[in-house]
């Protein structure tokens, strides 16, 4: 539900939370991209609109800090604008806040127009209108940046299945966020939380294809992943926990 020009409305379902009865962090990133097509689609560039030129949305990188996980049905807030349009991508931010207007999180991504039949980047110039929506109004965080490789052996191996895939007929973009969560036990959750989590969507993952995921422990509690399909990377990533509350 629509609270504003860009202030969208959320309760937390039960398929949203973990064994704790907390958001996701999936379930928090597919409420980000969620909000963003809700705003897309009432500013005219939504998917909808893409598709009549051929077009689709596609997430580059995601950044995403939390002080606190919404737990189940809980009243969530998320606001959502586009800071500015390159002509090749474009950066929306997000701020998330509690029922009692607290800021409990903030993110902010990256997006290119891609042309669902060359599966190629396009120039946004071409999408009329979406320029006069760029407000210049930043946010107080480290945006997503550019993550290193990540060497070792990989600690899960498997193919990508028919659940995996979206209506851009790629793995969807909440699927990488479970494949990483899932590198950790339920007793790491227990003890801790994610504090910032950020993703470079590198390589589309096609159907069928195999997949495998590398971790390692830079620093204490800081861990960086990669997800490789048939050896070329697909993604990485970056996740960072501290004490749960």
């Amino acid at each position: 539900m629509q609270l504003s020009n860009n202030s969208y409305s959320f309760r937390i379902q039960p398929q949203d939370v973990d064994f704790q009865y907390r958001t996701t962090m999936a379930a928090m990133t597919n409420i980000l991209l969620t909000t963003a097509g809700y705003n897309a689609d009432d500013n005219g560039f939504g998917i909808r609109d893409l598709n009549n030129i051929d077009c689709s949305w596609v997430l580059l990188r995601l950044a995403v800090e939390m002080d606190y996980f919404p737990k189940q049905y809980e009243k969530i807030q998320v606001e959502t604008w586009v800071e500015k349009v390159d002509r090749a991508n474009t950066t929306r931010n997000f701020l998330i806040r509690n029922e009692q207007d607290e800021i409990i999180g903030k993110a902010s991504s990256n997006w290119a127009m891609m042309n669902i039949n060359t599966r190629r980047a396009q120039d946004l110039i071409l999408l009329n209108g979406i320029h006069k929506h760029a407000t210049g109004v930043t946010l107080s965080m480290e945006k997503p940046i550019k993550l290193e490789v990540v060497e070792g052996n990989p600690v899960n191996v498997f193919k990508v299945k028919y659940s995996h895939i979206d209506i851009n007929g790629h793995t969807n973009s909440t699927r990488y966020v479970e494949w990483i969560s899932d590198c950790f036990s339920l007793d790491v959750y227990r003890q801790k939380r994610i504090k910032r989590f950020e993703i470079n969507y590198v390589n589309e993952i096609l159907f069928d294809e195999e997949i495998s995921i590398f971790v390692n422990e830079i620093e204490k509690d800081d861990f960086r992943f990669e997800i490789r399909k048939e050896g070329k990377t697909a993604c990485r990533a970056r996740m960072v926990l501290t004490a749960a509350s």
